[in-house]
């Protein structure tokens, strides 16, 4: 049984190595401003790359558990179009502990290294996972692709299928009219919190979790905005569309509203997301990825490095215990060779003092 799992688990160290080591751009850019309202995933952001080497296309999602529960697999499908309702192709793909997929797992926009993320099992509430996973493209010419997401399984084992397609609408601030933006202000208690978390979207509200003004979706069981704390109730009671509507009909018809119009400037307009501010996110993912891909090509140059060093290191013991053990051999044949010299020289003196003696004999 383990030879059979340790060839697969050494395909995919191998695959991800080679996608952290991939040099890429952001081809587009996908914003989901919008709940899944009966799902237990939800979307945060995606990207469409290209290798810069190898001109590969990759899809890249990063997604959020809004559930309490831990998850164990997601399985997703990407249908690809070109000029014709009914998709030509279908890509399957499983995010899992397993296959190495869950890529970087991060929560409150702190991410975990990958050694770290590669070793958690099951993904957290309000976790977020899928970043630096790439689902390869297929080569052929396509003008749109759709994410569905198709089932998950919990930690438990619980398999429950989903099969929601990634899609939904949602108001932009920036998109409302004047008079709507200046009851958004007139009713807005969070005024204080709109420098550091500003409003980008009208709220809404789902089964399994709900979108904030600020932008951030938080599980339906949340009381304020985990990012902004702004309360739950009072975006549901007062700034949701109905209720924008409602309060602008009363202000509209009441009289003493006559500069309604000269009051619609106000100083968040100035801190909405902008076509600027996606280029400079984009930027920022592709200076992510950059990073990634040095830092793996760094370690794999250095384990390179490491084996002529070994060698080195092998080589020089190997010298030195020959050295030592050359010195231990001939240290005894050196003082046998020079003991008899010394043997030698004192008979050819005796020898000598023995003649001398006989020649005074005669």
């Amino acid at each position: 049984m383990k030879s059979n799992c340790k060839p697969v688990e050494k395909e995919h160290i191998l695959r991800q190595k080679q996608d952290r080591m991939r040099s890429l751009r952001v081809v587009k850019y996908l914003e989901y401003p919008f709940i899944l309202p009966d799902s237990p995933i939800d979307m945060e952001e995606g990207y469409i790359v290209s290798d810069r080497d190898t001109y590969d296309i990759f899809a890249s999602f990063i997604f959020k558990n809004i559930t309490d529960r831990q998850l164990k697999k997601l399985d997703v499908r990407i249908n690809c179009y070109l000029n014709q309702n009914i998709p030509y192709a279908h890509i399957d793909f499983e995010y899992s502990h397993d296959l190495l997929t869950f890529g970087i797992i991060g929560k409150d926009d702190v991410d975990l290294k990958f050694k770290d993320s590669n070793k958690k099992q099951y993904i957290d509430k309000c976790e977020t996972f899928g970043a630096c996973v790439y689902i390869p493209l297929p080569e052929t010419y396509f003008t749109k692709i759709e994410l569905v997401l198709l089932s998950v399984e919990y930690a438990n084992g619980e398999v429950v299928d989903i099969n929601t397609v990634v899609a939904g609408d949602s108001r932009k601030y920036k998109d409302l009219d004047n008079i709507t933006k200046m009851v958004y202000s007139r009713v807005n208690i969070y005024r204080s919190a709109e420098e550091k978390f500003p409003t980008k979207v009208v709220p809404q509200f789902g089964n399994t979790s709900w979108l904030c003004c600020c932008g951030n979706k938080n599980p339906n069981a949340a009381e304020v905005c985990e990012k902004c704390a702004r309360e739950k109730e009072w975006q549901k009671n007062v700034i949701v569309s109905e209720k924008l509507e409602e309060t602008k009909t009363r202000m509209v018809n009441d009289p003493r509203e006559v500069t309604l119009h000269d009051k619609s400037k106000f100083k968040q307009n100035r801190y909405l997301e902008t076509k600027e501010e996606t280029q400079k996110k984009i930027e920022q993912y592709e200076k992510a990825m950059k990073n990634i891909a040095l830092e793996e090509k760094y370690n794999e140059s250095r384990k390179l490095l490491l084996i002529p060093k070994i060698l080195l290191i092998v080589g020089f013991i190997y010298l030195l215990i020959f050295g030592i053990k050359l010195f231990i051999e001939l240290g005894p044949l050196s003082n046998a060779s020079s003991g008899g010299g010394g043997g030698g020289e004192q008979e050819a003196v005796e020898t000598a003092n023995i003649e001398r003696d006989s020649y005074y004999l005669l």
